[in-house]
Formats: C-alpha cells, sequence, structure tokens
C-alpha cells in the first residue's frame, strides 16, 4: 500500500495522441482515505507558467508547486512540479494494489516530511482541490507534525 510522499510510476497512464502508444506519468501520493483510496496528484516536468519562487502558485490555468529536482542523476531528474489541476477522481486502492502487483506501478522515491508538508498545504488549498482531498490532506499534514 502506498503512504503519503511516495512517487509511483504508472507504465501506462494515459495514450499518446498520435500513436497510442503507452505513456508513463509520476504521481505523488498525498493522503491515504479511511477506505484507503488514494488522494495524489501527478508530477511534470513541464514547466509552462508555473513559477519556482513561489514555490506554491494557484495562479492561472496550470497551479503547481515547485519540487525542484527530487533526484539529480535518478529518475527524477529534472525541474519538477506538482501539478495542481483537477483529476478525475482518488485512485481507488483496489485498482492501485492490482497495477503494483501487475508491475504498471512502481514506487520509486520517496519526500521527505520536510519537503512534502509545504506541498501538502499548496495542494490542500488549490482551487481543484475537493472539501473532502482538503480534509484528508490536513490530517496526513498533522500525522507528520508539518509546522
Amino acid at each position: 500500500m502506498p503512504a503519503p510522499g511516495e512517487v509511483w510510476r504508472h507504465a501506462a497512464f494515459y495514450a499518446d495522441a498520435n500513436t497510442g502508444a503507452p505513456l508513463t506519468k509520476h504521481l505523488l501520493v498525498l493522503a491515504i482515505r479511511p477506505d484507503r483510496d488514494i488522494v495524489y496528484r501527478l508530477l511534470t516536468s513541464q514547466q509552462y507558467h508555473r513559477t519556482s519562487s513561489p514555490a506554491c502558485c494557484h495562479d492561472g490555468d496550470r497551479p503547481g508547486y515547485y519540487l525542484g529536482i527530487p533526484q539529480p542523476g535518478g529518475i527524477l531528474w529534472k525541474e519538477t512540479w506538482l501539478d495542481l489541476r483537477e483529476l478525475e477522481e482518488d485512485y481507488d486502492a483496489l485498482a492501485f494494489s492490482k497495477l503494483a502487483a501487475a508491475g504498471q506501478l512502481s514506487h520509486i522515491h520517496t519526500f521527505s516530511s520536510a519537503e512534502l508538508c509545504p506541498a501538502l498545504l499548496c495542494a490542500a488549498y488549490a482551487q481543484d482541490t475537493t472539501s473532502a482531498q482538503k480534509r484528508h490532506i490536513m490530517k496526513t499534514r498533522a500525522d507528520l507534525k508539518c509546522p
């Protein structure tokens, strides 16, 4: 089961619009709901109009949180943002477990609490975060004893 702060690589998150080939995405786990479903957001290396300072930006059509370069020389070697745009729904725990068991989802990185806490606060107050997601994210912050 994933935990808050973990980054998971999804080997076939979506299909290429031109070829139909499966494309990867990286997911950051923000919280685990009481029903074990996963509150998450995607990571992106595409800056678009996202800022690096301040790290948290709720403005514009591409809100995000700047995470820096999580793994210099590793899988996450580029500047990275937590994409705070709306996702259709939280990740179903059973579906997540099945994909992980099949090798479609793999754990690749874990952010420290010091790195995660400000990102959680930014995500909790993003425009596209639902009130239920905010509640779960804020509980995670409390569990981590975030300042």
